[in-house]
């Protein structure tokens, strides 16, 4: 018995010592990226344009409602972007595509691939009724307490805004490219988009080298304890799928309910698919991901993440408790829409409910579709995909590539030498489409948020840093300048 016991603590420390040697291996990899030559930008003068294109409601309300109100304002805004940004209109082409804007900056090396910047004028609505929780009204392009406030100042005017005034500046300079620059400013980007811009692009024969999009981000606070700075560029995104569910039973009056509702039933199938979750676990991304943050954490949770190989299911708990690092680790389900009836006293014989999912790379939509109906098992419940809003998780893009390392760089020399890790957004972007027509398909935008500031896309008191937005035009400076 007590060589059994000595055997097991013997076992026991034989692990925890070799769990603090790998912890102590564990260190900050060494940068030999070059700090960027500083570049002089009135970030007052940015905010101040970005302040003016907040204003346009560029809104995209889905269902062609108020469609030619926003169309006159994306209007409006392109005369405007014509406007304020001369020289680079001069220097690139422009074409309207739809409603939509697609630059052409030719190098003066035809050999090379192009490469494109992507961002979107459309904006999410207001919620109604939550306009009197915002301290600056929603479209209101205030500049105050040291912010760009109202709808869009973050998602997506702001790296608009950043890539245009780069622009602007080189071609003043009488700049260009080695190699051209592409530029495809979306304008349904918030209803999905339809890829038009790149299937005309791909009808062209167009292949680029490298897409960036929106997506990855600079934190201030990367992980719970990690106070450095750290930044993150996707190199895949969630698939996107939404489902209707659709239960049927027996209508009639009220006050003589069957044991057969639709209501009831729908409620109940609503619940197993919320209570029958997908797969959770590491995959590639997040391993690097940690991995690279690992040095920058407290003792503890570094002592976890160098030790994966026993301590995963502690740290997969860990993140599960976080809603934003969950989402990356299996296909998220939230029910956002529900349906039934037309009077309070009449039972509907059909009750609808929209469920929308976000696709992990390990799963696809038939068999998120069969993991949906295996978890309901009901025959009176229509499971129907709603074909307008579904895309596959989109292939990651190689970590080792020239495309990622070369931004990578650009990150570091821009920023400091802060850490920069793989990650994979959870939210749709237009980058999709131009997957399979470019080497590498990136995203990521230079403007550092701390944790106040992540809720605030799509959600009240939407605001943008002036601070962020001087750094940012100078990182697409060096973008444009430095890609060869």
């Amino acid at each position: 018995m007590y060589r059994s016991l000595l055997g097991a603590l013997a076992t026991i420390l034989l692990i925890v010592a070799i769990m603090l040697a790998r912890a102590a291996m564990v260190d900050v990899p060494a940068s030999d990226v070059p700090a960027a030559a500083p570049i002089n930008i009135d970030g007052m003068n940015v905010a101040r344009h970005l302040a003016e294109a907040v204003r346009f409601q560029t809104i995209s309300y889905g269902g062609k409602a108020n469609e030619a109100e926003k169309n006159a304002a994306l209007e409006a805004m392109r005369s405007w972007l014509a406007t304020t940004y001369p020289k680079f209109h001069k220097a690139a082409t422009r074409e309207i595509m739809g409603e939509s804007l697609l630059y052409t900056w030719k190098g003066t090396n035809p050999a090379l691939p192009p490469i494109l910047l992507m961002a979107h004028m459309d904006v999410v609505p207001v919620v109604p009724g939550t306009e009197k929780d915002w301290e600056h009204q929603p479209f209101s392009g205030d500049i105050a307490g040291g912010y760009v406030w109202g709808r869009g100042s973050i998602d997506d005017k702001g790296s608009l805004i950043a890539i245009l005034e780069a622009a602007e500046r080189l071609a003043a300079t009488g700049f260009t490219p080695e190699r051209t620059v592409m530029i495809a400013v979306g304008q349904d980007e918030e209803l999905g988009g339809d890829g038009a811009m790149a299937k005309t692009l791909a009808a062209r024969g167009v292949h680029f080298a490298w897409a960036l999009d929106e997506g990855g981000i600079i934190a201030d606070e990367p992980f719970p304890g990690v106070l450095k700075q750290a930044a993150f560029v996707a190199v895949a995104e969630k698939g996107y799928l939404s489902l209707e569910l659709v239960a049927h039973g027996e209508g009639g009056h009220s006050s003589r309910p069957s044991r057969d509702m639709a209501v009831t039933r729908l409620a109940e199938a609503v619940l197993k698919v919320v209570h029958h979750p997908f797969r959770s676990g590491l995959d590639d991304i997040e391993r690097e991901k940690l991995h690279i943050l690992a040095p920058a954490m407290p003792f503890v949770p570094r002592l976890l993440l160098a030790n994966l190989w026993i301590a995963e299911p502690i740290v997969l708990r860990l993140l599960a408790a976080q809603s934003d690092a969950d989402a990356r680790l299996h296909t998220t389900i939230a029910p956002t829409m529900l349906s039934a009836g037309v009077k309070d006293n009449v039972l509907p014989p059909v009750a609808r409910a929209t469920i929308n999912l976000r696709l992990n790379p390990r799963d696809t939509i038939d068999s998120a579709v069969e993991h949906v109906r295996g978890a309901i098992d009901d025959p009176k419940v229509d499971i129907d995909v709603l074909d307008e809003t579904q895309t596959e998780a989109s292939k990651p893009a190689d970590i080792n590539g020239a495309s990622y390392k070369f931004l990578a760089k650009e990150i570091q020399a821009s920023f400091g030498n802060i850490p920069v890790a793989p990650d994979m957004t959870s939210g749709a972007t237009d980058s999709r489409y131009y997957q399979p027509m470019a080497d590498s398909v990136l995203r990521f935008v230079p403007f550092r948020f701390g944790p106040d500031d992540l809720g605030r896309e799509h959600g009240t008191n939407e605001r943008l840093a002036v601070g962020n937005l001087a750094p940012a035009v100078a990182f697409y400076m060096r973008l444009m300048r430095d890609t060869k």
